[in-house]
């Protein structure tokens, strides 16, 4: 809610289970780990807060609001344990944490201002809009930003980062060389495959591995709002991609 309070709610009997209160500023995104103990939070206020469901006490507060910088989006079930969660922020930076230990494991600098950027910096598009890790590797982990690049980036091997898929302005009246900010991004299930959704209504298909685009899918008009990804056993195993848009 943008009064920071968070609402858990049961769904078959739509009855509210639980409000968390703490955060000072408009909460963004929320997930629960992959364990059920515990709920997260990310928040516009700079903060990823860790909470007891049952009881609504927040047991945990990771604090990275480094100059305002607000969270926007965070993903769960990453490395080996399923114990990190990566946050993705407004000023470019995704961090990653360890809930059990209470520890940042890695700061993931998705954008960097240039020097030179001066009073401009305010217009450049820094964000990170999207996060994930893949199923298929959980020492793997990638970030979507509004400049619309996707980077993927190896935990195990000192959280460098392995790749970089940059796409294209897809649609009618992009201008060559546009930016096409990322919206979502999901990890195939199995395959070191990424899917993205993009400003411009596009839907784009990655190979992690070496950052080349295998498909580009079209249709919509306006911007996509939210991505989910699924392994159809009733189609062989075919991937389905099911998108959200603002267009009619």
């Amino acid at each position: 809610m943008e009064d920071g309070t968070v609402w858990m709610y049961h769904i078959p009997t739509s009855k509210c289970m639980q409000v968390f209160v703490g955060h000072e500023s408009g909460v963004t995104a929320g997930s629960f780990t992959p364990d059920g103990r515990s709920a997260l939070t990310a928040s516009a206020d700079g903060t990823l807060r860790v909470w007891a469901p049952r009881t609504g006490v927040c047991k945990h507060i990771f604090r990275f609001g480094d100059n305002g910088a607000g969270l926007n989006c965070l993903a769960t079930g990453g490395g080996s344990d399923g114990q990190l969660v990566i946050v993705g922020s407004e000023n470019g930076q995704a961090h990653v944490c360890h809930i059990s230990s209470k520890k940042v494991v890695a700061t993931l600098h998705h954008y960097e201002v240039p020097n030179q950027a001066g009073e401009e910096q305010m217009d450049l598009p820094t964000s990170i809009e999207a996060v994930g890790f893949a199923a298929s590797n959980p020492n793997w982990c990638a970030t979507g930003g509004a400049d619309g690049a996707i980077k993927v980036w190896d935990l195990a091997n000192r959280a460098q980062c392995r790749q970089v898929c940059r796409p294209e302005a897809a649609q009618d009246g992009q201008e060559a060389g546009a930016t096409v900010g990322i919206t979502r991004l999901r990890w195939h299930d199995s395959a070191p495959v990424l899917v993205s959704s993009m400003v411009d209504g596009s839907v784009q298909i990655w190979d992690a591995r070496n950052g080349q685009r295998v498909k580009l899918l079209t249709g919509h008009t306006d911007v996509i709002n939210d991505l989910s990804v699924c392994i159809g056993e009733s189609v062989g195993r075919r991937m389905v991609v099911v998108t959200g848009s603002d267009d009619k």
